[in-house]
């Protein structure tokens, strides 16, 4: 994977995570936002291409636009949207840290405060996660 790719299915992708023990981070975006494009270009397609923190996440993009719909968690198909508000989304980009069974492992990420510094505090949240979810904590 050299890009970030939309995810459409997170009952597939969580039970490949479950399996090779995981953490979700996905990436809450609007087509249109021109936050999320720089993002997506500056740190986490950057990241991809870094190979970072390779073995421990499946890094996602979840679109919440208008019509956008997504394989839940327990194999329903569901409003994208609606999926990101059961986690408190409401602005993007939104970067969440999750579970294979959908628990939020750290505190999810909202906007862009600085962007130099957004790498730092990502691998921070996703250090985090991993070690919640590898050590079987809520």
């Amino acid at each position: 994977m050299r890009h970030l790719l939309p995810i459409e299915n997170f009952h597939q992708l969580a039970s490949q995570a479950r399996r090779r023990k995981l953490v979700l981070v996905v990436m809450v975006s609007r087509k249109d936002c021109p936050y999320c494009h720089r993002l997506r270009r500056e740190v986490m397609e950057p990241m991809i291409k870094g190979g970072d923190f390779a073995g421990e996440i499946l890094l996602g993009e979840l679109f919440i636009d208008e019509g956008e719909t997504v394989v839940d968690f327990h194999g329903r198909r569901v409003d994208a949207a609606d999926l990101a508000h059961g986690y408190g989304v409401s602005l993007t980009p939104t970067v969440l840290f999750l579970a294979p069974d959908g628990r939020e492992l750290a505190e999810k990420m909202v906007g862009i405060t600085v962007m130099e510094m957004y790498f730092h505090y990502l691998s921070e949240a996703i250090d985090e996660a991993v070690k919640k979810l590898r050590s079987g904590a809520s």
